[in-house]
This record gives C-alpha cells, structure tokens and sequence, in this order.
C-alpha cells in the first residue's frame, strides 16, 4: 500500500539494455538510441562529412601531381642555367662539377640533379634522379631534363642513384608502413585511455608511458616483419626500419595521449581524424613533397608522418644521409604528449586542490555553529 504506483511517462526497460551500457556483454546492438531518427541523422551526417574529407584530402593532394619547389642542383652551361632559373616550378642549387651534382642527390640536399652539355658539343643531358625519395618526383625530374634536351636538341640519360627495390617498383610501402604505424598509434592511445582511465597520478603516468612504448614496439615489430619477411621490401637491416617505425609510433601515440589527458577521448579522436585526413596526404606518399601544392607542403611541416616517411626512406636508399632533422621533429611531438600530460596532471590537481580548499570552507561555519 506504500509503495508509489509507476508513472506512465517512464519508458519500459528493454530486455537488452545492459547489453548496450558501458561494459555490458557485447552478443547485441541493444535497444538503439532513446532519439533515433535525431540520432540517425546527426550519425550519417557526420560520416558523410568524414568520407567527404578523406575524399578530398586525397584527391587534392595526390589527384594532379605538379612540380612545386623542385629542388634541383644543376651545373654545366651558364645560358641554360639561367633559362632554368626563370622556371618558378623549381628551386636550383649551382654546383661546380657533376660529382658535387651527384653527391648533393645521395645527401638528400636535392630532389635530383641535372648535368647540362657545353654549347655546340654533341654531349647528352645527364640526370640524376632518387626513386628511393620519392617515384612520382623521380619521375619529374627525369621529364624535366627530357624537356631541357629537347630545348637544347640534344638527347638524355637518367641515371637513378636510390633504385626502389624489385618488390616495390611504386615506392608505395613506405608510405603505407608509415601510414598504419601512426592510424595504429593514435588509436592504441584512445582506447588505452578508456580502459586505462585517466592520467592523473605519477604512477599512472609511469603505466600509460610503459604501456605506449610497449605497444609502438610490438606494432613496429608486426609492420617490419610483414614488410620484410612477407612483401621484401626492406633492403638494409630490418632492425633499422623497426627502429624507424617504433620512433613514429612513440611520438604519435605519445601525442595522442597527452591531448587526451588535456581535453578527452573527444580531442583525441580529432587529432586522429586530423592525422589521416591531413597527415597522410601532407607527407607526400609515394609521390614525393614536392608534387603537391602549398597548402599541403605548409601542412608537411605540421604533422609527423612526412618527416617519419622521410627518416624511413633516408634509411632504406640514402644510407641514413639527412635523418637529423626527422628525428628531431619526431621527438619534439613525442616530447609534446609528455608535456601535455604533465600539464593535465597539473591541472587536474589544482582543481581537485581548490575544491577540498571550498569543502573544508563550508564545513568549518558549521562546527562552529554546532
């Protein structure tokens, strides 16, 4: 007689319902949202925008690859020189002898290198391209000596100084070992965050880091294993490219977290959605850097996976020629997680500082008052 009949407004409890909450058995969908077709709308609406994105991110960046800052060391002819100066596509580096030439491709200074015949002598052009840097700016730079011959009425060579290997003519699985070393990173840090929980106590901070280098290295392992062993595209020491592939792992996943620790699971998941969209496409791919346009070659600089393509194929065909800058721009992103973690934890300190500070305030008028 005490007991309060139900109210006809509350909704009856689906049968599946501790199926579809947080840690519940994972055998069903459960009983869908409480607004669906709300729901429905906003859902499909936000993974058109996602595909949408992709699709013109990739095609933006890779669809019409054109010479843009082609780096280029040239010697021979002055009066050529200066014709090839006035193209604003490239950006050239006057050396005194074809073996300085050659040397400045295989430092990595220059995208290639063009040899230009004295006038009136029956010589060839001679180019000296990269492959291993990139084959699509291999392949403009072999054209752009073929363009220079046919102004000059002479015939040309390309000689290629970084050949790809046999098993990855397309110089492609570089970029895809970088590109699922970093997707497989930032989303290793957002779900060890939701099962971790948050970073907030020195030994929480020690666990999450053992836990990201811990994971980057088995992921490495995994990506170096199956390019090497399964598709042969790996042609110096595999330990080398495993080290390559941990490094980006660390930095990205590193970051990751220290944004997740800073602003949520929410902000992690949109710098993960920021590292496929614009990361990828920025580091050039199999293309090459100075393929794409400005926007995405300003981009190159923001994001880690052009740098980590770079330091990968610096290892693979340069003989770790130019790997400096890569790591040090990978270690200042992995150094960016550590730094953002400390400051959430700081933070979160703080606040949980301030809000005892407001409970002891209220309680002390009231043992005074009793």
């Amino acid at each position: 007689m005490t007991e309060s009949a139900p109210r006809r407004e509350d909704p009856p409890q689906h049968p599946e319902f501790e199926a579809a909450v947080a840690g519940g058995a994972l055998t069903s969908e459960g009983p869908g949202s409480q607004h669906r077709y709300r729901n429905l709308i906003l859902g499909g609406v936000a993974i058109l925008l996602f595909a949408m994105a992709m699709l013109t991110s990739y095609s933006s960046a890779f669809g019409n690859p054109t010479p843009n800052g082609v780096h280029l060391a040239v010697t021979g002819d002055a009066e050529s020189i200066v014709a090839l100066e006035q193209q604003g596509s490239l950006d050239l580096t006057v050396v005194s002898s074809e073996a300085k030439a050659r040397a400045a491709v295989l430092d990595r200074e220059v995208d290639g290198a063009v040899v230009l015949p004295a006038p009136g002598k029956d010589a060839a052009v001679t180019t000296y391209i990269a492959s291993g840097g990139g084959r699509g700016l291999a392949q403009a730079v072999s054209g752009i000596g073929d363009s220079i011959a046919q102004r000059l009425k002479t015939t040309s060579t390309a000689t290629d100084l970084a050949p790809l290997p046999e098993k990855d003519p397309a110089g492609s699985i570089e970029f895809y070992a970088i590109l699922f070393a970093g997707l497989g990173a930032a989303l290793g840090a957002t779900v060890f965050g939701r099962i971790l929980g948050t970073v907030d106590t020195s030994s929480r901070f020690v666990e999450r880091s053992i836990v990201l280098v811990v994971y980057a290295g088995a992921l490495a392992g995994l990506i170096t294993l199956w390019i090497d062993a399964a598709l042969g595209a790996v042609t110096v020491d595999p330990g080398a490219v495993f080290a390559v592939l941990w490094l980006t792992g660390v930095a990205i996943g590193g970051a990751v977290t220290g944004v997740a620790a800073l602003g949520g699971t929410i902000a992690a998941l949109v710098t993960t959605l920021a590292l496929v969209i614009l990361g990828n496409t920025s580091s050039g791919g199999p293309l090459g850097v100075h393929l794409l346009n400005d926007f995405f070659q300003a981009l190159y600089y923001v994001f880690p996976q052009g740098d980590a393509l770079d330091l990968l194929r610096s290892v693979q065909y340069f003989d770790g020629a130019a790997i400096a800058a890569p790591v040090i721009r990978l270690a200042v992103w992995a150094a960016a997680g550590i730094l953002l973690t400390l400051i959430a934890m700081l933070l979160r300190s703080r606040r949980e500082a301030a809000a005892r500070a407001r409970g002891a305030g209220v309680l002390q008028p009231t043992r005074q008052h009793s």
